[in-house]
């Protein structure tokens, strides 16, 4: 996968809009003339899941040099056993599916300049390279097709080397440069193996600083092919709770714990935070027993055999601006859980953190699930089969109002509350949503009743899951937990 290193410093080469515009510009009379074009350096790649047929998101950390040419177009070809889910996997059109940063401070905490990438429809997303909410053709675009050997292709285009002026073709500052898409829209192999990845660059034009006008001197390219290693993991993490909202400059945190379920010891194992957002990210050890913090911040572990390690892992996010303040997008945190030899694979509603942030405090619900097994699985004993999950929530945040909703696939789940009832019993009939206010520090428990549809729900927690999230007015998450289903029975 360090070929996709080579994503970051083409989408980098991307000026940002402070310095440049989205509005197309007469070219000069004389342009700067060909610079230097050579594969960027490499500093970091992260991929969210390397495990077969899973799904697949990466983050890359590279750089570019002021002074050296700017990239116009860059080509990603997938092999056809990949799968490309679309754009749209992830939501409706509009939907944040990536970003992209620059960070001209390193002692600063993340992207000193942050750019959302959004889904258009299911083969093309763009770019708001000047945070207006519109697209727009001379914003970066990203196209999905497949070539006659039903390989993927990603073609980015970064027009007039996506700073928007025809007057330079040279990266106008240096910066570190990091590049995400979220878990989703693709999916790996079903077999493990090493995958060939390929990427072909090509420069701006020289004399227009656009693309190829098949006059004067040429565009420059070149190519990166590597192999990307999908093999299977004996690492698997989970973290609760997986939902926080604080105000900027407040840190959430959250607990996780890494399991080794390998015959031999885990090495160097660490946490890292995906996401290019404005924020700062640690982790450190803990004891399970207290929730202590042992060790050293952001230091590796080993854990040995077929045991775990618990962390706390914090998030402070920082409030971005450009002309004006912008608002923090909430979106899944992913995590990369890994050690020397291999990586969690990485799981909605598991190890991920929804996060939210804004200049005024929200609730901020802590939220656990219990079923009678006491494993984290609900066993339907059927495809018809009924089963009962039991919640508590505190809301360490505001006070304020909340439904509590629920999503599921091969089941159907109406709730109740039970607050104050000692033998939990429901305080009114069972329904599909609850509308309440969650007053600050108050502790509330609820019932929520699950029932099979007829169709087998396979044993599957990484997949089959029943998700309860408790929202606001506006559909932002302010608390969640999920629990395993199955319509299998029960082990005896």
């Amino acid at each position: 996968m360090k070929r996709l290193l080579a994503i970051a410093a083409a989408i980098g080469a991307v000026s940002c809009a402070e310095l440049g515009s989205d509005q197309p510009e007469t070219a000069g009379d004389e342009l700067s003339g060909p610079a230097t074009y050579n594969a960027p350096a490499t500093q970091r790649v992260a991929i969210s899941d390397l495990s077969p047929g899973r799904l697949m998101g990466f983050r890359i950390d590279s750089a570019i040099t002021s002074g050296e040419r700017q990239t116009y177009q860059v080509v990603i070809t997938l092999p056809a056993t990949y799968q490309f889910n679309g754009f749209l996997a992830l939501g409706e059109a509009g939907t944040r599916i990536g970003a992209y940063g620059f960070e001209f401070n390193p002692a600063s905490d993340g992207p000193d300049r942050l750019f959302p990438i959004y889904s258009s429809d299911a083969d093309s997303a763009w770019v708001d390279s000047n945070l207006d909410g519109t697209p727009n053709p001379l914003k970066p675009q990203i196209e999905y097709t497949q070539d006659g050997g039903q390989n993927h292709i990603l073609t980015i285009t970064l027009p007039r080397g996506g700073d928007g002026s025809t007057s330079f073709n040279e990266a106008s500052f240096s910066s570190d440069v990091m590049a995400f898409l979220r878990t989703g829209i693709f999916t790996n192999p079903a077999a493990g193996g090493a995958y060939p990845i390929a990427l072909n660059f090509t420069s701006v034009d020289p004399d227009s600083g656009d693309a190829n006008d098949n006059a004067g001197s040429a565009p420059e390219t070149f190519a990166i092919n590597e192999n990307a290693t999908i093999a299977a993991t004996q690492l698997s993490a989970a973290v609760l709770p997986t939902s926080r909202s604080v105000t900027f400059g407040t840190q959430a945190t959250a607990f996780a714990t890494l399991v080794n379920g390998g015959t031999s010891a885990a090495e160097t194992c660490s946490v890292s935070l995906l996401n290019v957002i404005k924020g700062g990210f640690s982790y450190q050890t803990t004891d399970p027993n207290t929730n202590a913090l042992t060790g050293t911040i952001n230091t590796p572990v080993d854990i040995p055999a077929g045991q775990s390690q618990s962390f706390v892992i914090a998030f402070t996010p920082v409030q971005e601006f450009f002309n004006s303040a912008i608002p923090f997008t909430t979106e899944p945190l992913e995590f990369q859980f890994s050690c020397a030899s291999g990586q969690a694979a990485q799981i909605s509603g598991v190890n991920q953190l929804t996060m939210s942030s804004g200049t005024t405090a929200t609730a901020d619900i802590i939220a656990i699930a219990a079923t009678t097994s006491n494993d984290g699985i609900l066993f339907l004993g059927g495809n018809e089969g009924r089963g009962a999950i039991g919640m508590a929530a505190i809301n360490i945040g505001a006070s304020g109002p909340v439904t509590l909703r629920s999503a599921a696939s091969g089941v159907t789940a109406t709730m109740c509350e039970t607050t104050g009832n000692a033998n939990g019993a429901c305080q009114s009939a069972p329904t599909a949503t609850l509308d309440f206010t969650h007053d600050q520090n108050a502790v509330r428990t609820f019932t929520v009743l699950i029932r099979g549809t007829g169709q087998p729900v396979t044993n599957d927690p990484a997949r089959n899951r029943v998700a309860l999230e408790f929202v606001d007015a506006g559909g932002v998450v302010r608390g969640a937990t999920s629990v395993a289903v199955t319509t299998a029975n029960a082990p005896t």
